[in-house]
């Protein structure tokens, strides 16, 4: 896709998700005051209250997590803006698990996310780094076929930073090999994460994968395709 289509696709998606947000805002408000007009019936006995009160915390439930969801997407939308941004490692941690969750889900996986109380920043194209972190969590949770859970875990204390995966359910040993198994697809992800001076490391401290976002690795190894 060209760098314009791109753009273009991306100023639009922005824009719907806006319109959402501004949809979830109205159900909210309405939520909100039957919630209210609820509560001015506590005296008077009604039958389906109870009813009403837990449909009203669904609502509420739902509209806060579409409101999430949609400003996930939103933040993904705008990363098409610029070929390199500034971007906060945290971010875009939690913002491709929210995004990747349903396709994890359904290979019955659980994707986790643990984030530096501090900001993380980098020098990347967000949108190439968001496809190659979605792509590498495709693989994996392609090859847990039993379920578990997958945790990314943003570690700020290495030079240069790095994100961390750690698979719980099955062994990691496992995982990995399995995911170099598929070629095709792990030679995907190997593209683009070159492509932003990203260089990964197996196996890393507690056993899991670790993904390093610029630089080289100094006294690390990096797996090969066999």
């Amino acid at each position: 896709m060209k760098v314009n289509e791109l753009a273009f696709f991306g100023k639009i998606a922005a824009g719907v998700t806006h319109e959402l947000k501004n949809v979830l805002a109205i159900i909210n408000e309405s939520n909100g005051l039957m919630a209210d007009l609820l509560a001015m019936q506590n005296q008077t006995p009604f039958v389906h209250s109870e009813k009403f009160q837990r449909s009203i915390a669904k609502i509420q439930e739902q509209v806060r997590r579409g409101v999430e969801v949609t400003s996930r997407f939103n933040g993904f939308a705008h990363s098409v803006d610029h070929p390199l941004a500034k971007v906060d490692l945290n971010v875009i941690a939690a913002q491709t698990v929210s995004l990747a969750a349903r396709f994890a889900r359904l290979q019955y996986v659980e994707l986790k996310v643990a984030v530096c109380d501090r900001p993380v920043m980098l020098v990347i194209n967000p949108f190439r780094v968001q496809m190659a972190l979605t792509r590498a969590i495709e693989v994996f949770t392609g090859c847990m076929k039993g379920g578990g859970s997958i945790l990314l875990q943003v570690r700020e204390d290495p030079d240069p930073p790095c994100l961390d995966f750690y698979f719980e359910g099955e062994f990691a040993e496992k995982v990995i090999k399995e995911a170099v198994g598929a070629v095709s697809e792990w030679l995907e992800f190997e593209e683009l994460s070159a492509s932003e001076d990203m260089r990964y490391e197996w196996p890393a401290p507690g056993g899991g994968f670790s993904l390093f976002f610029a630089g080289t690795l100094s006294e690390k190894q990096t797996i090969t395709l066999k």
